[in-house]
């Protein structure tokens, strides 16, 4: 068994940042994942309820929705969770970690100690 962290198994992006976390070392990574981690519950919520809205307005005025609104819906989906990614890929940026990590400590990609 080897002294370093199981964080830095698997640094491909950035190697020489491998000892800050692997979301500054791997930011390319770090933005795609959270990008579908958002989009994934995002689309759920989002079309159920406007499921669930469409029904009701069918049923209480029979007025319909038009398709384009699931299309803008979703579209707002896909751009929400790409402004999130990009949150996340400049939340990798080293000087925004190492400010991070004095101003907001718990938001740093690692603890300093």
């Amino acid at each position: 068994m080897t002294d370093t962290p199981r964080h830095l198994a698997t640094i491909d992006e950035r190697p020489e940042l491998a000892d800050q976390g692997t979301q500054i070392a791997n930011p390319r990574r770090a933005a795609w994942r959270t990008i579908v981690q958002s989009i994934i519950p995002l689309f759920v919520i989002v079309n159920a309820a406007a499921i669930a809205s469409a029904g009701y307005l069918t049923e209480q005025t029979d007025a319909t929705i038009p398709a384009w609104v699931y299309v803008a819906l979703n579209a707002v989906v896909v751009a929400t969770s790409l402004v999130i990614g990009l949150v996340a890929r400049l939340m990798a940026v080293p000087g925004v970690d190492a400010w991070l990590a004095r101003v907001l400590p718990a938001l740093a990609a690692l603890r300093r100690a």
